[in-house]
């Protein structure tokens, strides 16, 4: 009896001091900001969809962001034979919307996700990721300043019907 007693609170034992161990672990640290551009940049947001119109455009409807509230996002769309680069910039209350068309936007998308785990949250986001288009791609073509976007099925949908082919991709990255 002596012989399972002590091999009994052995087993215990063992089970408390691991139990402790694992209350008593450090998180995972985690941005300490207040907000805006510094909470963003630590955050940033990726979606990205590919195969028939009308599937993704109704997957675009379901995006849960506010785009009214964000400061720099960009949607870049790929199809059959060229690609389009949408930059948009909130800036006084409207959004300008700055449009590159290319030949493929494969490689771009590396480099922006380059960009974005580079800077690991120290620098904004959207500064970063805006210089990289306008050094790549040069200085695009602005449009006038809209208004913000009341949805990102709003924002989006023209990009994606407008793709070449039947077979498109896109990718929303919200930025800051």
């Amino acid at each position: 009896m002596n012989k399972y007693t002590i091999i009994l609170t052995a087993a215990a034992a063992a089970l408390f001091v691991g139990t402790s161990a694992y209350s008593q672990s450090t998180p995972t640290p985690t941005p300490t900001s207040k907000g805006g551009c510094a909470l963003a940049r630590w955050n940033t947001e990726l979606y990205g969809f590919c195969g028939a119109k009308p599937a993704m455009i109704e997957k675009l409807a379901r995006l849960p962001v506010q785009l009214s509230e964000r400061r720099v996002f960009i949607q870049i769309t790929q199809g059959s034979s060229s690609g389009e680069v949408k930059l948009y910039e909130r800036k006084d209350g409207k959004f300008t919307v700055t449009k590159w068309s290319t030949g493929e936007t494969f490689g771009l998308l590396a480099d922006i996700d380059k960009a974005i785990f580079d800077n690991k949250g120290v620098n904004c986001v959207g500064a970063q990721v805006t210089d990289l288009l306008r050094k790549r791609l040069g200085d695009g073509k602005p449009a006038e300043s809209v208004a913000p976007p009341v949805s990102p099925k709003a924002a989006f949908t023209h990009s994606v019907q407008d793709a070449p082919g039947e077979f498109v991709r896109t990718t929303i990255i919200i930025l800051c």
